[in-house]
This record gives C-alpha cells, sequence and structure tokens, in this order.
C-alpha cells in the first residue's frame, strides 16, 4: 500500500476537458491540460483584454469621458499651467503700466486723461479739438500724435509758469552728457537723434531748463526721461542706467537727471540717445547744440 500511494503522488497532476457533441453523428474528445498550459492561457486571456481596453480608450472618444490619472502628465500640465498665468500675469502687469503711462503723459502735456477698464479717457475734451485729433491720427503716430495735441497747451502753461518764476529757457541747448557721437540724425533711417557713446554711470545733463513730463521705464528705450521745454520744444534722453529725477520736476540747464546706461531692447552698448523735438516733430539735435563737433 505505501508503495502504490507514493507511485500515484508521483504522477503529474493535469486537467482532462471533454467535449461531447450534440449528436450522436460525432465521437466525444477529450483535451488533457497540464497547470502550466491552463495558468498560460489564462494569463494571454487578461493581457488580450487589457490591451483592447487600452486601444479603445487611447483611439477613440471614450477615452476622452473616462479619466485616466498619469501623475507624470499632471505634473508636466500643471507646470505648464503656471507658467502660462504667470506669463498671463506679466502682460497683464505691462498693460496696467503703459495705462498709467499713458494717462501720466496725457496730464503732463496738457490733457485731462483718466485710467478706465476700456482704455484711456480724455474728460472736458473740445469738440473740434476731438475732431482734428481724429483727422491726424490717421497721418501720424499715436506716440506723436499725444505729442502735438497737447504741445500748444503745455507751451502756454509752461510759458506762464517762466514769466511767474522770472526763468528763461535758452536754445541752443547743452551736449546732455559726456562722449563722443557714434550716430548721427538719420530721419530716412528712422533714427530721429544723437548717439553719444560714453562709460556707463557718466552723469547726464538737461540740455536746457523745462518741466519733466516723464521719468519711467519703457521696453525699447529703458529708463528714458522727457523735457517739455518752451517755444514747443521737447528732449529725449534714452536708455539711462538709472533716473535722478522725477516727472512734474523743475529741471535747470546743466542739472544732471540720470546716468547713461545700456537698458532697453534697441540698445547694443553702453550711450545716450539724445532727441529733440519741435512742435511734435523730430529735428536734427546738431542744430541746436552749442559747440558740437562730429
Amino acid at each position: 500500500m505505501p508503495a502504490d500511494r507514493q507511485h500515484h503522488t508521483s504522477k503529474k497532476l493535469r486537467y482532462n476537458l471533454l467535449l461531447v457533441p450534440s449528436e450522436d453523428a460525432g465521437k466525444s474528445k477529450t483535451i488533457r491540460f497540464a497547470p502550466w498550459q491552463v495558468i498560460l492561457l489564462l494569463g494571454g486571456l487578461v493581457a488580450l483584454i487589457v490591451t483592447a481596453v487600452l486601444l479603445v480608450l487611447v483611439f477613440t472618444p471614450i477615452g476622452a469621458i473616462v479619466p485616466i490619472q498619469n501623475p507624470e502628465l499632471e505634473n508636466k500640465y500643471g507646470r505648464e499651467l503656471v507658467s502660462l498665468n504667470q506669463r498671463m500675469t506679466t502682460l497683464m502687469e505691462e498693460l496696467i503700466e503703459l495705462r498709467e503711462y499713458n494717462v501720466k503723459l496725457r496730464n503732463a502735456l496738457g490733457e485731462n486723461a483718466v485710467a478706465t477698464d476700456s482704455g484711456v479717457v480724455i474728460v472736458n475734451a473740445p469738440k473740434s479739438s476731438a475732431t482734428k485729433e481724429t483727422k491726424k491720427e490717421i497721418r501720424t503716430s499715436p506716440t506723436t500724435q499725444a505729442i502735438r495735441n497737447a504741445l500748444s497747451q503745455q507751451s502756454t502753461r509752461l510759458s506762464e509758469n517762466t514769466v511767474e518764476e522770472k526763468q528763461q529757457v535758452v536754445f541752443p541747448v547743452i551736449l546732455p552728457t559726456e562722449g563722443y557721437i557714434s550716430r548721427g540724425f538719420e530721419a530716412e533711417q528712422r533714427h530721429y537723434g544723437l548717439d553719444i557713446a560714453g562709460k556707463t554711470g557718466t552723469p547726464v545733463n538737461a540740455a536746457a531748463d523745462g518741466h519733466v513730463v516723464f521719468a519711467g521705464w519703457t521696453s525699447d528705450d529703458g529708463y528714458k526721461i522727457i523735457i517739455s521745454h518752451a517755444g514747443g520744444f521737447l528732449t529725449f534722453y534714452k536708455h539711462n542706467q538709472s533716473l535722478l529725477k522725477l516727472s512734474n520736476m523743475f529741471i535747470r540747464r546743466g542739472e544732471p537727471i540720470a546716468l547713461l546706461g545700456n537698458s532697453g531692447q534697441t540698445s547694443s552698448g553702453p550711450h545716450l540717445h539724445f532727441e529733440i523735438w519741435k512742435d511734435g516733430s523730430p529735428v536734427d539735435p546738431s542744430r541746436y547744440i552749442l559747440n558740437l563737433n562730429f
């Protein structure tokens, strides 16, 4: 008996599948399976089902309905959303800054402007002036138009202040900083001023007496100052390293207003870009500067 039990135990375990036909025409068949074959068959069926489900989710609209969690994709898209949100915030801040700059410049030039959600609105603007502005805007840029629109009012105000304070604005003007002229006035190349190359940190002085109508940062020109003078003159000082004066200040001729630098996207090296505008149009500064030698 022990020998027979040991003999039966040593036999391999197998499964028999009996196939019986529904009619008597055929004979029954027996298929024998080993355990590893059953496991392999079940594993293959599971793999086939999983593959089919994945294909359906990826290549059919059903995948958009059924959420699939993927930490790596979630982290990637989350970082992209954060980056886009930061860019939108930066753009909104720049838009607000430009709107405030527009209002500040218009108010400094004599207009009564206020910022609203829809843009910049001119309060109590004369109808005839508004009509003329609309016609002029077709032929000129917004910056030039803003200067032209209020230049007469600003010049009148500055002239009255000059008389009251017994101050006299003198033209010709002085060269604003120490250095050499690296490029002159080239209106056909849209270069409306002089480039004065110099050492970073060199003082930049006011070319003549006047009021600061703008002092701040712009993307192209970097740190920039605009001074309004009597007689319809404006002087521009661009690409400074830093500014020493604020808007609405009265500046004396030769008084330091900034430090020479290389700021702004259009600057290619340490220099001061100096412009003179007369009645809303740029003019060659060399015609007004004393002791200028090219």
